[in-house]
């Protein structure tokens, strides 16, 4: 796809809050919202999960029984999935996750995130983590089912949890 094509198509994909890596200027260069790993995929789990507790998103009571499953789920079915908890944010740390033309939805409320993630087999064999939030800014009396407004992402909460995943199996 040129590089034409693609920023004329950018709003319309930050719309269906895909996951973006943007430069300094502001400007969406790829979608790239998943790592791939070479450890087995017992060791990515434990990571992966161990990160998700020290985020807030995953209960340390539920890490190994959720660990578990997926890693049986992988293994099983060459794929994996798993959603995190519902993350509470306050209207700055909303903000930070969000492109900038997106953060005048943000009210006094605050919100929060929701992250998918997915376990897939990669190309080279190795293991193909893939981070997806669903990010929603509170609206009082909330609004349609997802008791808010949802706004795309700008790749940092992506980033974030893909960069501590690889600090903490060595990449």
């Amino acid at each position: 796809m040129s590089a034409n094509v693609f920023r004329r198509l950018a709003p319309a994909l930050a719309a269906l809050a895909f996951a973006c890596s943007y430069e300094t200027d502001g400007q969406m260069t790829d979608i790239q919202n998943f790592a791939v790993f070479s450890q087995s995929p017992d060791r990515v789990v434990d990571a992966l999960t161990a990160v998700l507790v020290e985020s807030g998103a995953l209960s340390a009571d539920l890490a190994p029984e959720l660990g578990t499953s997926l890693v049986d789920a992988y293994t099983t079915r060459q794929e994996g999935f798993l959603n995190s908890q519902s993350v509470p944010l306050g209207t700055d740390e909303l903000a930070r996750l969000v492109p900038e033309e997106y953060r005048r939805f943000i009210g006094e409320e605050g919100g929060r995130y929701v992250l998918e993630l997915t376990l897939k087999v990669a190309a080279d064999g190795g293991l193909r983590v893939e981070v997806t939030p669903t990010i929603i800014a509170t609206v009082r009396g909330g609004e349609g089912p997802l008791g808010g407004r949802p706004l795309p992402s700008n790749g940092t909460l992506e980033n974030t949890i893909l960069q501590s995943l690889s600090r903490r199996l060595g990449g």
